[in-house]
C-alpha cells in the first residue's frame, strides 16, 4: 500500500462515526474502538467497556434489557442469572422499559450516586452527573490498594476506600450503598478472576479498565462470575466497612 492511500486510511479512521450502532473499522469484531463523535456514555466503566468493544451498540443508543444481558454475559461472563438480575433492575430504576442509552444511566440518584470512586459527586443540582472519569480519583483508588498484597486490589482494600470516599460525600441510602458496593465487587471479581474473592485484581488492569473503558490486553474471562458469588463478596466487603467505619 502506497503512504498516500494508507494516510487516508488512517485518517478516514480517525474520523469515523458509529452510525446505527456499528463501527466500519472494527466491523463485527470484538476490538476496541474509543467514543467516536455522536456517541454516548454512562458513569458505568463495565458498560462502557462492553459499547467500545462492540458487546453493545456502539454509539451507546437504543438499548435493550436483552442487550445488556448479552453483553454482560459474553463479554464479562456473567451468569445468566446475575445478568438478568442487573438489567432489568437497570431498567426498572430507570423507568425505561422498552429502549435506554448509556448517558440515561448518568441521571442523578437512580442508579448513578453520589461517592463515586472515581467521578466527582454532581453539587449543581443537574439532572445528569458527571460520565468522565476524574483523574484525581482514579489516582487515589489506585494508590490506596496494595495493603494486603502488592500490586492488588482486594476487597480488603475496597472496604477501606469505600469508606474513606463515603466519608467525604453525601451519605448514601441503603439501596445506593448496595450499589456502590457492587460496583467495585464485580469489578474485582470479574478483572480478577476466579481466585479474586482471595486475591483481588490487578492494579494496572483495573486502572487502565477504568481510564481508557478497555478490556485489560489480553484478558479474558476465567471463569462464571454468579450470583451467590457475588453475594458473598458483597457481604464481606459490607462487613469489612461496617468494621473500619467503627475503628477507623
Amino acid at each position: 500500500m502506497s503512504s498516500t492511500s494508507s494516510n487516508t486510511h488512517s485518517s478516514t479512521s480517525s474520523q469515523h462515526e458509529h452510525k446505527q450502532g456499528s463501527c466500519p473499522v472494527t466491523g463485527k469484531s470484538y476490538d476496541f474502538c474509543p467514543v467516536r463523535n455522536g456517541d454516548v456514555r454512562s458513569p458505568c466503566p463495565a458498560l462502557n467497556a462492553l459499547a467500545n468493544h462492540g458487546y453493545l451498540p456502539r454509539d451507546g443508543k437504543n438499548i435493550s434489557a436483552w442487550d445488556l444481558v448479552c453483553a454482560l454475559r459474553n463479554g464479562y461472563n456473567l451468569s445468566t442469572v446475575l445478568a438478568c438480575i442487573l438489567s432489568f433492575s437497570a431498567i426498572l430504576l430507570l423507568g425505561q422499559f422498552r429502549c435506554m442509552s448509556l448517558s440515561d444511566l448518568a441521571r442523578h440518584n437512580l442508579i448513578e450516586h453520589d461517592a463515586s470512586l472515581v467521578h466527582r459527586d454532581d453539587l449543581n443540582g443537574n439532572e445528569y452527573a458527571p460520565t468522565r472519569v476524574d483523574r484525581k480519583l482514579l489516582a487515589a483508588l489506585c494508590a490506596e490498594a496494595g495493603k494486603v498484597l502488592p500490586d492488588r486490589m482486594t476487597l480488603e482494600d475496597a472496604a477501606r476506600i469505600r469508606v474513606k470516599r463515603e466519608a467525604h460525600c453525601k451519605k448514601l441510602d441503603s439501596l445506593h450503598a448496595e450499589i456502590a458496593r457492587g460496583e467495585i465487587v464485580i469489578a474485582i471479581a470479574v478483572l480478577g478472576g476466579k481466585d479474586a474473592a482471595k486475591n483481588g485484581v490487578s492494579v494496572s488492569a483495573l486502572h487502565d479498565w477504568m481510564k481508557y473503558e478497555r478490556l485489560p490486553a489480553g484478558w479474558k474471562p476465567d471463569h462464571t462470575q454468579g450470583l451467590y458469588q457475588t453475594y458473598k463478596m458483597a457481604k464481606f466487603v459490607r462487613r469489612r466497612m461496617e468494621e473500619v467505619g467503627a475503628h477507623p
